[in-house]
């Protein structure tokens, strides 16, 4: 209470410091916290493939997934396997939904097909039925409490019957289980839960008895207590030569076969896809741990600044302390005290404060972070130990300093200096301190001029004014003709037609293409899709040689510039060459018609890969080239026209555009948080400078009223005060100019598309800090000038 300014700046700085601290650990720690919610989570693993092409033209992958008949093999050949389990997802699983008493259908996302061993391993919480069965039968059916509440209210769902599908296709089942789907963090999160003995795709799962092919089966297994998993997967090269050495032969690549915990699916996945769910990476969390770290190490250099500065103050109070018999270790350990007591009131003060920034957390993280997580026992133990590591770093320097003051020099003035040699410290910690703001701003300025390459950059269409309407079904694909040419005469819309992966949307089919005379098992991997004529006009991609689809082609593609690549072929040869695919000794060939430009179907971390286009009379979306501003008016007329083609498929629609954004998901949810983490070192950084511009203007004093008297101008005496500053800062800018450089130029390695770190990023970065800084000490400096030299001249 003594010293006003000096506690409200040091209480304020740690308490920013604090709340960032505090609130990128609960993010943290909420990331760290997926699929350990299930009993004897720590044996149950995932397998992983490797897949390393014969051929040098095709990308290794690294799959999440692995062959039909692998797990179940496993579990028949190795004893310490307990249990394992199957999960099927496909997209195109997004199928229409609703109660058999209603007409009204939905899309229920999240659908899985899954062997009876499912919540055997995963244990959800049932809310109705009965697991150990719920998924015996074909006509079976488990859901999620979310979709009961959709389809059945507040009523029991148990025993009640759902239709699957629209027309012809359409399938009865039985809700034989409600299971809560939100008890805990995971990567799986289905909505609805499909036997594998379903007919279809879940009776070729459950017939299949390749182990090189078809690696699109997410297998789980379940190790008994005590089992090593690093063992088993040593046994798995065996394994694989056993079961499957003439099918990887003929599959022409080689295989290997990994066991990843669950644990650490969601933050170590970098690289393997596709994922069953959104993941993160880990070095994201590193990099907001390390954001957090600077931003409470910035605060806590603010106090020991600010401590040592204003030691004069306290000259006194020492002095008379040390003559009445005061020790060091007892000094010492009263500044340490002092330390920790107001670190403590900025870590309690921080705690609320938080919990009114979760939402805004949520936004930036996009989680959904709430007073559990903030007051979970974990996050409360480490924000004590960062609350003593803080307070302790915080006060040791202070305390060690000011209890070695001598006695005679603490009483004979209370303006001197002290603590000799500590200024210089003092400036070392204010460059320290703009290091640390400069590197923020410098990789902030970074991301977002990636975000904003990636955003720009060509992806080989015109994702604007282009929108996407779900088909969903076989009825309404079989429509598919009719349905385009009626809302091609819809007004607004310029040009429609049909596909079966969207521009933006990642391509998951893919097969081995060869030419005629190269040997099958040296094929290149070939992503495919299907199109209908006009799809290439109406995407805006363009073709660099042939011509687009017409009606009747059934056995030609056409394919990008990257599959010429990859065979090897030349583009003034493309329309005379047929790409050969062979499986299981029969073969198919399909004549090039046209190349179109490389266009992106995949994340943008990843090079764009070869893929082949196919006729398509029965796609899976429609694709709208539209030119109107009022978007509510064209989808209801378009939703009007639908309903006169299908009742039991819901009008289900996306914006292309929106969905490119999600490709650039990480980049924005770390650019959001460096911005605001970034700009709360900055203002720590500048209370630091307000306190000591005030400290020096209370030194220089007297010297400031002596050089008003002799004439100075207001503007000398405010240089006087902040040329030191600015030198500091322009020491700071030098160090972080080439660490910025280092740390942005690792972290741009893990993009295929890359800008380059420009010259005005540093310009602009240091600029800025200079602005802020003049604005943060000419305040202070101005009054400092302004001052009546009377009243700084009279002796005390």
């Amino acid at each position: 209470m003594k010293h006003r300014m000096q506690s409200f700046i040091n209480l304020l700085g740690l308490t920013v410091g604090f709340i960032s601290c505090l609130g990128i650990l609960v993010y943290v720690l909420a990331q760290t916290g997926y699929d350990k919610g299930f009993s004897d989570s720590e044996d149950i693993y995932r397998l992983r493939t490797r897949i390393r092409h014969l051929d040098n033209s095709t990308p290794d992958s690294d799959l999440p997934s692995a062959s039909p008949p692998i797990a179940f093999a496993m579990k028949d050949d190795y004893p310490e396997v307990k249990e394992v389990c199957r999960i099927a997802y496909i997209r195109e699983l997004d199928t229409p939904i609703r109660p058999e008493m209603s007409m009204e259908s939905q899309y229920a996302k999240g659908g899985y097909l899954a062997d009876s061993t499912f919540f055997k391993i995963f244990d959800y919480p049932v809310l109705e039925g009965d697991v150990r069965h719920a998924l015996d039968a074909s006509d079976n059916i488990a859901i999620s409490d979310g979709l009961a509440r959709q389809l059945f209210g507040s009523g029991s769902a148990l025993n009640q019957v759902v239709v699957l599908g629209a027309g012809k296709e359409a399938s009865r089942k039985t809700v034989t289980a409600v299971f809560k789907k939100d008890f805990s963090r995971t990567h799986l999160n289905p909505n609805y839960i499909l036997p594998m003995n379903t007919p279809g795709l879940g009776e070729f799962v459950m017939n299949n008895q390749n182990f090189a092919t078809q690696n699109f089966i997410y297998s789980y297994i379940k190790l008994k207590p005590g089992t090593k998993a690093a063992e088993l997967e040593r046994k798995l090269p065996d394994f694989l030569q056993r079961h499957g050495a003439g099918d990887l032969a003929q599959a022409g690549f080689e295989k290997t076969l990994l066991m990843q915990p669950i644990s650490n699916i969601h933050l170590y996945s970098e690289g393997i896809g596709p994922q069953l769910d959104r993941v993160s990476d880990i070095k994201f969390l590193i990099i907001l741990l390390v954001l957090a770290s600077a931003i409470l190490l910035v605060a806590s250099v603010n106090y020991i600044n600010l401590k040592t500065a204003f030691a004069n103050k306290r000259a006194k109070e020492i002095g008379m302390r040390k003559v009445v018999g005061a020790g060091k270790r007892s000094l010492a350990f009263q500044f340490l005290g002092e330390s920790l007591l107001i670190t403590s009131i900025a870590a309690l003060i921080s705690i609320p404060l938080t919990y009114l920034t979760l939402p805004f957390i949520n936004t930036l993280g996009q989680s959904q972070l709430g007073i559990k997580d903030l007051l979970n026992p974990s996050v409360l133990l480490v924000v004590c130990g960062v609350t003593l590591i803080t307070g302790l770093f915080a006060g040791i320097y202070p305390a060690l300093v000011l209890a070695a003051v001598r006695p005679i020099n603490a009483l004979k003035s209370s303006q001197g200096n002290i603590t000799p040699g500590s200024s210089h410290f003092r400036k070392g910690l204010v460059v320290f301190q703009f290091v640390v703001s400069a590197s923020l701003v410098i990789s902030v300025l970074v991301i977002m001029q990636q975000l904003r390459f990636g955003q720009n950059m060509d992806l080989g269409f015109r994702q604007a004014n282009l929108l996407a309407i779900h088909l969903g079904t076989q009825e309404t694909s079989a429509k598919f003709k009719a349905i385009s040419e009626e809302f091609a005469e819809v007004p607004g819309v310029k040009e429609v037609a049909g596909t079966n992966n969207y521009p933006s949307q990642t391509v998951f089919g893919d097969f081995g293409g060869h030419l005629p005379e190269v040997d099958p098992a040296r094929a290149t991997t070939i992503h495919y899709s299907g199109i209908s004529p006009g799809y290439i006009r109406t995407a805006g991609m363009k073709l660099l040689a042939g011509r687009d689809f017409r009606e009747n082609d059934s056995t030609q593609t056409i394919v990008n510039q990257a599959t010429l690549d990859a065979l090897e072929i030349p583009l003034d040869e493309a329309l005379t060459t047929t790409i050969v695919n062979t499986y299981e000794g029969k073969s198919e060939s399909f004549r090039i018609i046209g190349v179109v430009e490389n266009y992106h179907y995949a994340p943008l971390t990843e090079k764009i890969a070869p893929i082949a286009l196919f006729n398509e009379s029965r796609p899976a979306w429609l694709v709208l080239r539209t030119a109107t501003s009022d978007y509510k008016g064209l989808l209801a007329t378009l939703e009007s026209h639908w309903k006169t083609f299908t009742t039991e498929t819901p009008f289900d629609y996306t914006f292309v555009d929106r969905k490119v954004q999600d490709l650039f998901e990480e980049e924005q949810r770390l650019g959001a948080f460096s911005m605001v983490f970034t700009g709360l070192a900055i203002l720590i950084s500048c209370l630091g400078l307000i306190g000591l511009i005030s400290y020096m203007a209370e030194q220089k004093k007297k010297e400031i009223g002596i050089r008003k008297v002799l004439g100075a101008s207001v503007n000398s005496v405010v240089l006087l005060l902040t040329r030191e500053f600015l030198n500091l800062i322009v020491i700071a800018l030098l160090l972080a100019f080439p660490l910025g450089y280092f740390v942005m130029n690792r972290w741009l390695q893990g993009f295929s598309y890359q800008v380059n770190i420009s010259w005005w990023v540093f310009g602009l970065a240091g600029i800025l800090l200079v602005i802020i800084s003049l604005a943060t000490t000419s305040f202070q400096a101005i009054r400092a000038a302004l001052a009546n030299p009377v009243k700084s001249l009279r002796t005390e």
